[in-house]
C-alpha cells in the first residue's frame, strides 16, 4: 500500500499561510454575505452552489459549501497531491467558519446591486489571489478544474473556469427567479477574474522573494 510523506512546515511559513487564509475567508466571506446574497445573485463556483442551496433549504452558507467541498475533495484528491490537498483542506476549514460565524456579523449592503455584483468581485477576487498565493484553494471548483485539466489537456483553465461558473451562475437565475441575476453574475465573475490577475501581479514577486528567504532562514 502506497504511502504519503505529509509535508513539513516552518512556524514562520504556517503562521504566514495561516495569516493569509484568515485574510482572504474575510475576504470572501465579506463577497457573499455582504454583497451577493443581498444582491440576489449567484456567484460562480461553489460559493454561489452554497448561495443557491441556502436559498433553497434556509442550511448556513459555510456548511453548505464544506459539505459541496467534501465529495470534490473525493474524487480529486488523487490528481492534486498531499501537499495542496492538505493546504487545501486548511483553507476550506477556515473559510467556511469565517462566512458562517465572522462574515454574518458585517453590516450587509442593500444599495445598487450593479455595485453590490462589482464589490463582490472585488473582495472575492482579492481573497482568491491571497489563497493562490500560498499555494493552496478553497476547493470546490478549483478541485475540478484542476482535474479537468489533467484529463482534458486541450482545453484550458479559462475555458473550464467559464465553463463551471456559467452553469452555476444560470443555476442561480433560474432558482432566484431573476433573468438579471445572470448578469450580475457575470460582472462578478468578469471583475473577479480581473482582480485575481491583478493582485498576483503585484504580489506574487514579493511572495516569491518571501518564501526564498523563509527558506534561506530555515
Amino acid at each position: 500500500m502506497k504511502k504519503f510523506a505529509v509535508p513539513s512546515l516552518s512556524l514562520k511559513k504556517l503562521a504566514a499561510a495561516l495569516g493569509a487564509d484568515i485574510a482572504a475567508s474575510l475576504l470572501i466571506g465579506a463577497s457573499i454575505v455582504v454583497f451577493a446574497q443581498n444582491a440576489d445573485f449567484a456567484p460562480g463556483g461553489v460559493n454561489g452552489m452554497g448561495l443557491i442551496l441556502n436559498h433553497l433549504t434556509g442550511l448556513p452558507i459555510g456548511q453548505l459549501i464544506l459539505m459541496i467541498n467534501v465529495p470534490l475533495v473525493l474524487v480529486c484528491f488523487r490528481f492534486l497531491g498531499v501537499r495542496f490537498f492538505l493546504a487545501s483542506l486548511k483553507t476550506m476549514l477556515i473559510s467556511s467558519w469565517f462566512i458562517d460565524h465572522v462574515a454574518v456579523l458585517l453590516p450587509a449592503y442593500h444599495g445598487s446591486h450593479w455595485l453590490a455584483a462589482v464589490f463582490s468581485g472585488l473582495f472575492a477576487g482579492a481573497g482568491f489571489a491571497l489563497v493562490y498565493l500560498q499555494n493552496s484553494s478553497t476547493g470546490g471548483t478549483d478541485f475540478l478544474i484542476m482535474t479537468g485539466k489533467k484529463l482534458r489537456p486541450s482545453m484550458s483553465i479559462g475555458q473550464l473556469t467559464q465553463l463551471l461558473d456559467g452553469s452555476v451562475i444560470i443555476a442561480g437565475a433560474f432558482v432566484l427567479r431573476r433573468t438579471e441575476a445572470v448578469l450580475l453574475g457575470l460582472v462578478y465573475t468578469v471583475v473577479c477574474s480581473l482582480c485575481i490577475d491583478l493582485v498576483m501581479r503585484v504580489l506574487g514577486p514579493r511572495a516569491d522573494k518571501c518564501r526564498q528567504t523563509c527558506a534561506g532562514r530555515a
